[in-house]
């Protein structure tokens, strides 16, 4: 998986199975992709999340239904209900200067071969010649998810998101909608049509890949999530920076504090945010917490 599916899985705002009947039996022993830390009477789950889902991802694993009933706050990346006014944002920011058109900026090689990926999908390719490399990226790339039943609106954070609501649960956000578009929005040219390359080579596997990271999701399989989501950015540091960990860092404060408070809290972010050497549940155990794997 290459950097389209780390962008996928780290962004809510695109939203990320055969496996599903095979993933729906494991034992209430498995481990889930869910930690828990604890500081003086108050306890924060954080949760990994896969932001795009097929319908039948549901029920959830035991631990994390528990572990929602058990919390009075839920956090989010951004507040869900400004995604509307968040994709406004985003169709401005990945739109091209009048005149230019996307055939012209990525040139004829990379024009022809995203004509022939996109006519494979039944979309004609003028429908993208104002968008910016990245803003194309991102639109194919959803196209894809969504024809192979994956969906932003059965994603774990708008499922949670939409039970909190039901249930009366107080919900905060880490970060705003305008942040998380300026990610993308900042990307320098190289790394804009970098972006869309990768993406061109990944739409071959992107679903094969999904199906075989929700399986490892389910059964809280860290290293083969952390593999698959890390892997490929050694190409793009400056880029995994901005989007990772960064973001992990300037999060962290808000963990403590949600910690030092009364109220018990699950704290709900893409996976990737999670794992690898500058993932949050290593950040904690850095600063002395205690964090266990549920």
């Amino acid at each position: 998986m290459k950097l389209i599916r780390r962008a996928v899985a780290s962004i809510v705002l695109l939203a990320s199975l055969s496996a599903f009947a095979e993933t729906k039996n494991i034992g209430s022993s498995a481990k889930t992709f869910m930690w828990k830390v604890e500081r003086g009477g108050t306890t924060v789950y954080l949760l990994g999340s896969v932001h795009a889902l097929k319908e039948d991802a549901y029920p959830l694993p035991p631990a994390i239904d528990a572990a929602f009933n058990e919390v009075d706050v839920m956090v989010f990346e951004i507040r869900l209900d400004q995604m509307s006014a968040a994709a406004i944002q985003m169709m401005a920011a990945g739109s091209l200067e009048k005149g230019q058109t996307l055939e012209q900026v990525v040139g004829p090689q990379t024009w022809s071969k995203f004509e022939a990926r996109i006519g494979e999908s039944g979309v004609n390719a003028s429908l993208f010649q104002g968008m910016k490399p990245w803003m194309a990226a991102l639109t194919v790339t959803a196209f894809e998810l969504t024809k192979h039943g994956y969906l932003s609106t059965a994603g774990l954070d708008s499922h949670l998101s939409l039970r909190a609501d039901e249930t009366g649960k107080k919900k905060l956000a880490l970060e705003t909608a305008e942040f998380q578009v300026s990610l993308f929005a900042e990307l320098t040219p190289e790394e804009s049509l970098a972006f869309l390359h990768y993406t061109l080579t990944d739409l071959e596997t992107i679903i094969p890949e999904m199906d075989s990271l929700y399986v490892d999701w389910r059964a809280g399989n860290v290293e083969p999530v952390e593999e698959m989501l890390l892997d490929g950015f050694e190409e793009f540091p400056n880029v995994f920076k901005r989007m990772v960990t960064d973001r992990n860092r300037a999060w962290f404060p808000q963990i403590e504090e949600l910690l030092a408070g009364e109220r018990d809290a699950m704290v709900v972010v893409g996976s990737m945010h999670l794992v690898g050497e500058g993932g949050i549940v290593n950040l904690l155990r850095e600063k002395g917490y205690t964090v266990e794997q549920q």
